[in-house]
């Protein structure tokens, strides 16, 4: 049996889409639709320069992602845009996450924003950005 979508639907699929319309209306956030909310993997790592933050974003383009930094949160927030259906395709699984997401960060100390700086290839994003001079550690030697 196919739904509405073209899709063919196993009996756990025909309760999950019988059900689902029903809940989307209650609980929106919990959509069974294939356009909603996602949430990319994130590592987020420290050196003594700098955070460094790397973001999984496959099939997104630079103009898809925006990244904001204030009062020591990070933000990174886009949208990847649904493929158009097609009349003639007939779809078997379809498990790829679109639509738009908003991943924020506190960040583990005071950073330069003004001197980060950003990188995006292969579907990934690396972000940098350098520690403020007070945030950075010091050894310090006692003197005699």
């Amino acid at each position: 049996m196919k739904n509405g979508k073209g899709y063919w639907l196993t009996p756990l699929d025909f309760v999950r889409d019988s059900f689902g319309r029903s809940f989307n209306d209650i609980l929106p956030a919990f959509s069974w639709d294939q356009k909603q909310e996602w949430h990319p993997a994130v590592d987020i790592s420290e050196t003594k320069e700098a955070i460094v933050v790397k973001v999984e974003l496959p099939g997104l383009s630079r103009d898809d992602i925006e990244i904001d930094v204030a009062n020591g949160i990070l933000t990174v927030k886009g949208e990847k845009k649904f493929e158009s259906e097609e009349e003639d395709k007939t779809w078997h699984r379809r498990e790829v996450r679109y639509g738009s997401f908003s991943r924020s960060f506190s960040l583990p100390t005071d950073v330069k924003s003004d001197e980060a700086n950003a990188s995006f290839a292969d579907g990934v994003l690396t972000i940098s950005l350098p520690k403020e001079e007070r945030a950075v550690h010091r050894k310090i030697e006692i003197g005699k």
